[in-house]
């Protein structure tokens, strides 16, 4: 049976069967499962079947989808997918050898794989995703060529397609914020094409990465930024976390592969990195076109130096011999590498790199990182630097423009890798002058036990106080004339989840507050 399009406002929906989903995914069809009939809607969410729907049913990283069979079908599903066939019952489906794997394969045959339409950038690494991604948007609108952002910051394309980067959780218990669900991605692709928005810059994590949210992505260009110890609590250890990253990469190959047109586009590498310069030779064996970046060795793209100051910072880079240079807010050598990442990746899908570097001049501050809380005695911001490394160099960046003192106010999250806590507390100690430890999303960790893992760095806190707003204010009290304050570990986040109860909380706003109630006019 062929597909039939049904016209929904001014755009066509694409309405498969069940046999052609099977084909897509290789599914075995079990107790008569009824093939021939036409798919209304797909979802990995029980709660949200209805009737004519295909229900997909994997294993997430808390509750296994199988255990909504029932639910499902009760609220009309078609058919499910499952890898568990016992599970299925009597009731029909599709066998697969991996439901998640299907899943993503699904979503994007649901929406007509947008995907292959675009151009799409691809972002992974530990540090700089957010940042690359948000440089990389604005400067396509520079460069006349619409772009659509997928990342910690929402979903956006200059109000054409928004999302906001808030909290959401699903009913399988996972908060998803750096790269959102498979569905999620591909129908937000599909809107952006429809309006004519033909580039993606997508923000792309190691769980997106093992949970298959991206599978089905065609990337054009993706972009290594870097690898330091960070989700050590859901990989192994660092080679299993690497060899995650090179996983995107293969499937870069194979897109490319499946591509008529192979002028642009490639891997875009920082060679800074050991992780990376180890990641150009397995790139080189899967006959990648590679861009390398860095302030060391001999890159393709050099970073010849980084003027940096508080007023405005200048990069000047060379590229096949010629030079140029971006005049931007930001400082750390950290965001010259992000700045130098976001031109390759340009550079590498064929836009020129004088044009790309002017394009890259002075764009608005990245939400939740290195961003001012306004103007006052006291310099405040707010930044999402929530790993030892990244803790290390946001604050070493900043500490030579520090009149007075340094501040810094930070915790842990629950959940998460402990390792990591010593290592914020040893960041802190080596470059901070004052130091502040509060709540950061403890879940149902106890918060008395983060705060002492933080303490075994043998950083000296001013003072410990859980409650984060409190430990604001308090800290912004005790300021002085010149210093400077990092509020850190939240950037964008608006909300702070302890036990299982998330609630509203804004690092930002509370600063605002502070600094309304008066406690930053130090004269």
């Amino acid at each position: 049976m062929k597909a039939i399009l049904l016209s929904k406002g001014r755009r066509l929906k694409l309405k498969l069967t069940l046999e052609q989903y099977a084909e897509a995914i290789n599914g075995k069809p079990v107790n008569g499962c009824p093939v021939e009939a036409l798919v209304t809607d797909v979802t990995c969410d029980s709660r949200n079947v209805k009737k004519g729907m295909l229900f997909t049913a994997y294993r997430g990283p808390e509750v296994d989808g199988h255990s909504f069979l029932a639910s499902a079908f009760a609220g009309g599903a078609v058919a499910a997918v499952v890898q568990d066939e016992a599970r299925l019952g009597n009731f029909p489906g599709l066998v697969v050898d991996n439901s998640q794997k299907a899943w993503s394969r699904i979503c994007a045959l649901y929406s007509g794989n947008p995907s292959k339409k675009m151009k799409v950038i691809g972002i992974t690494g530990t540090n700089g995703k957010t940042t690359i991604h948000w440089l990389v948007h604005h400067a396509l609108y520079k460069l006349n060529a619409p772009c659509i952002r997928i990342g910690s910051l929402g979903i956006s394309a200059e109000g054409r397609v928004e999302r906001s980067g808030k909290v959401q959780t699903l009913h399988a218990g996972e908060i998803v914020m750096t790269t959102p669900g498979a569905k999620e991605i591909h129908t937000s692709l599909k809107l952006a094409l429809d309006a004519g928005i033909e580039t993606c810059a997508l923000e792309t994590s190691s769980h997106a990465l093992h949970q298959h949210r991206v599978s089905d992505v065609a990337y054009d260009t993706c972009v290594f930024t870097n690898l330091t110890p960070d989700h050590l609590n859901y990989h192994a250890d660092m080679e299993e976390y690497f060899q995650v990253k090179v996983g995107l990469f293969k499937q870069l190959a194979r897109e490319r592969a499946l591509k008529n047109e192979l002028k642009t586009g490639g891997a875009v590498i920082n060679t800074d990195c050991p992780y990376g310069r180890r990641l150009v030779d397995l790139a080189g064996d899967l006959n990648l076109p590679v861009i390398t970046f860095g302030f060391e060795r001999n890159p393709d793209l050099k970073i010849k130096r980084f003027e940096q100051s508080v007023q405005g910072s200048v990069l000047y880079l060379e590229y096949q011999n010629n030079s140029c240079h971006i005049q931007t807010n930001l400082i750390g050598n950290y965001n010259g590498s992000n700045l130098a990442a976001a031109f390759a990746s340009l550079v590498s899908l064929g836009y020129d790199p004088a044009q790309t570097a002017r394009a890259l001049n002075d764009l608005p501050v990245v939400p939740g990182r290195l961003e001012p809380v306004g103007n006052s005695d006291v310099a405040v911001f707010v930044d999402y630097a929530h790993t030892g490394v990244g803790l290390e160099s946001l604050l070493t960046a900043v500490k030579p423009f520090v009149k007075n003192k340094l501040w810094v106010l930070f915790g842990c999250g629950g959940g998460k890798d402990p390792r990591k806590r010593i290592d914020m507390g040893a960041a802190a100690k080596k470059v901070a002058d004052c130091i502040v430890l509060t709540n950061d999303n403890p879940k149902n960790e106890d918060p008395d036990k983060i705060i002492e893992e933080i303490l075994q760095s043998g950083c000296k806190p001013v003072f410990i106080e859980k409650d984060r707003g409190k430990a604001i204010h308090r800290l912004l009290k005790q300021t002085e004339k010149g210093d400077v304050v990092f509020l850190v570990g939240k950037g964008h986040e608006d909300y702070q989840i302890i036990g299982n109860e998330t609630s509203y909380f804004s690092d930002r706003e509370e600063a605002i507050k502070g600094r309304e109630l008066g406690l930053l006019d130090k004269s």
